[in-house]
């Protein structure tokens, strides 16, 4: 499901800006989302925060202003209308106008709002998304997140598909901890939920022109308001492209790296069916021919490695670079680009019966991923890729609720079901390394098939017992059913060889394990090592399938100590069930299932929304006892030590939550939020990376601390607006960043420094937002920063470097 590229800008606007039909090459689809909003006679701001109350908004029961008195933001966490200060959550809530502000312009960027959320890419092209310490640090297609990712709550199967246009949303919600009595899918650490603007009664249009560094353009448009008297439609969409901002070490004359070249459109029709009760459908096409991220490639005796440099590559040389942000490097014959489509269809029933609430969705998502990424930050082709992938996805989830908002029980109840299918060939190539020239085995290909089918029942209750004091539980039941189907083949002949000429004679013999019959070309190449399996002993495709059945429940009070101020505690679990390696494979034991993880979440809180004083507070204390943590390992096979993925059976995190939002007087506000976190392995022996097959070495992993949680992040936004003159303003606004330090297990060999950036941005325009014109900044101060570092291919140590100082024009109008 599409949800990526930057958003509206601020004051309540989005622009239009004209271009010259004439305008050449790519220019020319601006002019389509341009000039759309030109063809009505009026058109109300984008982020119009109407009340329910007033006009409501078509396709949702409820969906009130996002912004209320003293900075309590609105949010629909618990499927119904609420201010987050009457929410016991821990909720981090962002409209679209705090997004554009922020400069975010994609869901992988959203980190640098949500403190505690760490998300990266290692060059994989497969966003990894951890939230308070909890995530899954692993980049293959098939594996599901351990953050819900939903988009207007449908859920996003894969990170893959979180890759997209990010335009148009009204708001994203981040929830904090299990969330399985509320949401479809079952994860362990949240849920992240785009929410869309949707049709409105009213004719609406505008757009945003804008202009960075790199020469990026990006221009969105949007059109909406009633097709006839029970009928409203809404239709946006975003083009966004520039030059590469990377470049690489051994051709720097080269064409620049880190283009993007991405459109996207979304149609909504909504139909008034009766007295609160609507039908709403979407459609979405999202298209991405973009570069992707080279790594960049570090000398390892700089960073004090034991290991030191592994360079083992042949053919030229590889040079290294710290502290250039632009500087990296590729294979010539392996750029990184991808060619992605993501399309889909959805509906959302809402029923009025009187006392209760009918709400059914149901949803069909397609993603076509073709992409080239380089491993190894060197132009040899020592670890390179190339990905085919097809992802199919249904869902469908019906639930019950209390329509009366003043009525002292609340409760949801309902259920869902979802399938999706994977297809994909993962072809790995490595001519330069030491398995090419020193084995021999040049390219393969991981070629499998992964079905998913998950059915759960779910059911949420919140009882006043008395003035101000309720009682919360849930549960949810999962039962969940994985198949995986397929193998490591041969593919230009070379494995076979390897296999033939010494893996069986040399290898297989050697340790006294059953001899299999010569590998044919083309063939499977994994191995089985299982004692006891049917096909112990021979080269055999895997025909694996796993089965979870759980429960997950949760149990807290809430008290209203005084108005305005809301205590709360809690005691949940989640889980995230188990999977199967989709990267290349030696033995057939990498290939069967890891095992699911869970999380018993204890947390206590405190909401205060003190409206006298213009200020908002929101602060958690949290205990995570984690259980069977999945995360990258090592695999001990024949050809060395690879990739695998496995589960630490002990570990735990605590940490607190903080957020304030002060509004001291007319113009200015203020919004500060941090996360510590502190996070222990109490059980796990990790293999050692000085295993060599066939025995493996473990080591007493206990006392590490887990990846991606770094003990402080830290945000500050501050704005201030003035009138210059008439019904205009000026507005001051800025944003700073910091994440300390954080380490890696697994495939990670280095810590990553903690770092601090900052934006800004000035705009100008009329205060009720017709027309704006912002200059910005982001990484204003071009520091130097990357969220991985570690030895993701054969050879070299490398970094995923954040990108450098970038600034530019927006320009926006509505109608």
């Amino acid at each position: 499901m599409a949800i990526g590229a930057k958003q509206m800008h601020h004051q309540q606007t989005e622009a239009a800006h004209t271009i010259d039909a004439r305008a050449p090459g790519r220019l020319r689809r601006i002019l389509l989302l341009s000039a759309l909003p030109a063809t009505c006679l009026y058109a109300a701001p984008l982020f119009a925060h109407e009340t329910f109350a007033q006009k409501g908004r078509a396709g949702e029961a409820a969906t009130p202003s996002l912004q209320a008195d003293g900075g309590d933001i609105v949010v629909t966490a618990q499927r119904r209308a609420q201010t987050a200060s009457s929410v016991g959550l821990a909720i981090t809530a962002i409209s679209g106008e705090a997004l554009a502000e922020k400069g975010i312009n994609s869901a992988e960027d959203l980190w640098r709002a949500v403190p505690g959320l760490v998300v990266k890419d290692a060059g994989f092209g497969v966003p990894n998304y951890t939230l308070r310490g909890v995530g899954f640090e692993n980049y293959f297609v098939n594996s599901s997140s351990t953050v819900g990712l939903y988009a207007n709550e449908i859920a996003i199967p894969y990170p893959a598909m979180s890759r997209g246009a990010f335009f148009d949303l009204e708001r994203v919600e981040v929830l904090k901890g299990p969330q399985g009595d509320l949401y479809g899918r079952n994860t362990t650490a949240g849920q992240i939920n785009f929410i869309d603007r949707k049709p409105t009664h009213e004719l609406t249009a505008g757009g945003q022109f804008e202009f960075g560094r790199f020469n990026e353009v990006n221009a969105q448009a949007y059109v909406g308001g009633p097709l006839a008297q029970r009928v409203q439609m809404r239709l946006s969409g975003v083009v966004n492209f520039s030059n590469g901002w990377q470049r690489s070490l051994s051709r720097p004359d080269e064409k620049p790296l880190g283009a993007k070249d991405q459109v996207a459109l979304r149609g909504q029709l909504n139909f008034d069916l009766g007295p609160d009760s609507t039908l709403l459908l979407r459609g979405h096409w999202n298209r991405d021919k973009g570069d992707g991220l080279a790594l960049t490639p570090v000398n390892g005796r700089l960073l004090g490695l034991a290991a030191a440099q592994r360079n083992v590559t042949r053919g030229a040389p590889v040079l290294f670079s710290t502290g250039n942000n632009r500087a990296a490097d590729w294979s010539p014959a392996f750029r990184p680009s991808r060619d992605n489509e993501a399309k889909g269809v959805s509906g959302t029933l809402n029923l009025g019966l009187g006392g209760v609430n009918l709400t059914a969705i149901s949803a069909y998502d397609k993603f076509r991923r073709d992409e080239f990424n380089d491993l190894d930050g060197s132009p040899a082709n020592d670890s390179n890729s190339h990905n085919i992938s097809h992802i199919e996805a249904f869902s469908q989830e019906v639930r019950l609720a209390n329509a009366a908002p003043d009525a002292p029980v609340q409760w949801i109840v309902g259920g869902y079901y979802s399938h999706d299918r994977i297809d994909e060939d993962y072809r790995f190539f490595m001519p330069d390394s030491a398995f090419g020239y020193g084995m021999g085995i040049r390219a393969l290909n991981t070629r499998y098939r992964q079905k998913t089918s998950s059915l759960a029942g779910f059911a949420h209750v919140e009882a006043e017992l008395a003035e101000g004091l309720r009682l919360v539980g849930g549960a949810r039941y999962t039962r969940e059913k994985r198949s995986f189907a397929g193998c490591t083949y041969d593919l230009d002949g070379s494995l076979t060889s390897f296999v033939n000429r010494i893996l069986i004679p040399v290898v297989i013999r050697a340790n006294g394990l059953p001899v299999p019959a010569n590998m044919v070309p083309g063939g499977c190449s994994v191995y089985d090592d299982r004692v006891g399996s049917p096909t112990y002993g021979t080269f055999a495709d895997a025909e694996e399938r796993a089965r979870t059945r759980k429960w997950m429940w949760k149990a807290g009070v809430e008290f209203d100590a005084a108005p305005d101020v809301l205590l709360y505690a809690d005691v949940s679990t989640g889980f995230k069930s188990g999977g199967f390696n989709g990267a290349n494979a030696n033995l057939k034991s990498q290939q069967s299932n890891y095992r699911p993880e869970e999380l018993t979440a204890y947390e206590a809180g405190v909401k205060a929304n003190l409206r006298n004083a213009g200020l908002y507070l929101d602060a958690s204390a949290f205990y995570y006892d984690y259980k069977d943590k999945q995360t990258n390992g090592t695999a001990v096979t024949f050809v060395g030590n690879i990739t695998g993925i496995t589960n630490i059976p002990k570990s735990r995190i605590f940490g607190i939550d903080a957020t304030a939002r002060w509004t001291p007087f007319s113009g200015a506000a203020l919004e500060a939020s941090g996360t510590y976190l502190d996070s222990k392995i109490r059980r796990w022996q990790a293999v050692s990376p000085n295993s060599a097959y066939p025995r493996t070495i473990t080591f007493d992993a206990s006392g590490q601390v887990l990846p991606n949680t770094p003990k402080w992040t830290l945000a500050i936004s501050p704005s201030y607006a003035f009138a210059v003159g008439g019904d205009r303003q000026i507005k001051l606004a800025a944003d700073y960043y910091y994440r300390s330090r954080t380490r890696g297990i697994g495939a990670v060999f280095q810590d990553i420094p903690g770092y601090g950036l900052a934006n800004g941005e000035i705009s100008y325009g009329p205060e009720d937002g017709r027309w704006t014109v912002a200059v910005w900044g982001e990484n204003v101060f071009n520091k130097y920063y990357y969220n991985f570092a570690g030895l993701p291919g054969n050879s070299n140590y490398v970094r995923a470097v954040g990108t450098p100082a970038t600034y530019g024009v927006r320009l926006g109008v509505s109608l």
